[in-house]
């Protein structure tokens, strides 16, 4: 991707990648043909209002009030029911690019349902980031489309993490890169940084996912010039629209409309999602103070060293060095660790209470997110603030943290 997310692989290293796995799968089970069902809804064009100037600034203003989101999802049926119900119609389009993709990605249906499995932990995260800022829920998939979600990719030519950016543009987004650590691969900075961009080429794009995704590949200048040299507004990556553009930034599309179709209509192409699949949800978390490794904020976490550093690959050999951010990926028990160890170990003497902690509401903040920060149990937020999964936020309201 120019100057923004580049696609992780060109073109013909991933017909190789393909070919090669057919060769080894093709004796193991029995292969699908995506096309047999095919959608009978045909890809529109989306017509945008007028192009803003290449040179205007766009503001991406912050949600206000915010809405407290649900509990943290721990089935592969919540995934994939969250994530749909914020996809847009058409899901399955006609079109020999979105049928070509959906062979690709689920000519062989169990290992494309392991798979899946297999990153519904970071899926689930990506997810409830994505309702957080209100943003469509085909951007979930993004991670598949440049890394299947892997945290420690590295593409050639440079772009690094699941989300696959290139250095000059994390930097731009505001990820740390430094000596001993790279921001681009944890997966806590970089969502941050991708769904902020995204939230930019939302107001750049009214909105509409498919013109915000080229923008996400191509960058939105190339967008917007592209719109102004063809004259034409019209949005498909299945019809080529606008012209001009690259056949990568048509195929990201068409990617994304063929995971979206996968994964909404798993029946039309003989797929079984892992919807029974349960998992430990993955929760942001502060290193505690003075801990200068992952193996030592495992210990101190009480979870699976391996797991940690393969769950934030930033810290170079899972040193913690001095300067880089704090915030890792961790199991939620190891939220509750730390939640049981500060109820007996930190609690105050009854005859010599301590001040009650409080939190006042920025633009953004989720009771979740909070409840992370502080290693308070989400449950008992909600009681002692009277609050709900419905509740609404709002900026400058104060929440109490302690009884």
């Amino acid at each position: 991707m120019e100057g923004r997310f580049p696609p992780m692989t060109p073109a013909r290293c991933l017909l190789a990648a393909t070919l090669a796995i057919t060769v080894l799968l093709s004796g193991c089970q029995p292969m699908v043909r995506p096309d047999l069902d095919e959608p009978r809804e045909p890809e529109s064009p989306v017509t945008l209002n007028p192009v803003p100037r290449p040179d205007a600034t766009v503001q991406t203003p912050a949600p206000e009030p915010v809405p407290a989101l649900p509990d943290p999802m721990d089935t592969g049926a919540e995934v994939f029911d969250r994530m749909t119900a914020r996809f847009s119609p058409p899901i399955c389009v006609k079109g020999q690019h979105n049928r070509a993709w959906r062979k690709r990605y689920a000519g062989y249906p169990a290992s494309f349902a392991r798979h899946l499995e297999e990153i519904l932990p970071l899926m689930a995260y990506v997810v409830e980031e994505v309702e957080r800022r209100e943003l469509p829920g085909e951007f979930a998939l993004l991670p598949i489309v440049e890394s299947w979600y892997r945290p420690a990719a590295i593409g050639p030519g440079g772009p690094a993490g699941m989300w696959q950016m290139i250095a000059s543009t994390a930097r731009n987004h505001g990820i740390r890169i430094q000596p001993g650590y790279d921001g681009r691969l944890s997966p806590v900075e970089s969502t941050d940084a991708a769904l902020s961009y995204l939230q930019t080429l939302d107001g750049l794009f009214d909105g509409e996912w498919r013109a915000m995704a080229m923008g996400y590949n191509a960058g939105e200048y190339r967008i917007i010039r592209a719109f102004r040299s063809s004259g034409d507004r019209r949005v498909s990556g299945e019809s080529h629209l606008p012209r001009g553009l690259s056949r990568t930034t048509y195929d990201y599309v068409a990617k994304l409309h063929a995971l979206a179709c996968l994964i909404a209509k798993p029946e039309r192409h003989g797929l079984v999602l892992p919807r029974e699949a349960r998992f430990v949800p993955l929760v942001r978390m502060a290193v505690p103070a003075g801990v200068a490794s992952l193996d030592q904020a495992a210990v101190r976490l009480g979870t699976d060293a391996a797991r940690l550093r393969s769950l934030n690959p930033a810290y170079r050999q899972g040193r913690i060095v001095p300067g880089a951010p704090r915030d890792v990926l961790a199991p939620a028990t190891a939220l509750a660790m730390v939640t049981a160890g500060s109820e007996t170990a930190e609690a105050p003497a009854a005859d010599e209470p301590g001040p009650a902690r409080t939190h006042t509401v920025k633009p953004g903040d989720t009771l979740s997110r909070i409840a992370s920060r502080y290693g308070v149990p989400l449950g008992r937020l909600f009681s002692i603030n009277g609050l709900g999964a419905k509740s609404i936020l709002r900026p400058g309201q104060v929440i109490q943290l302690d009884p």
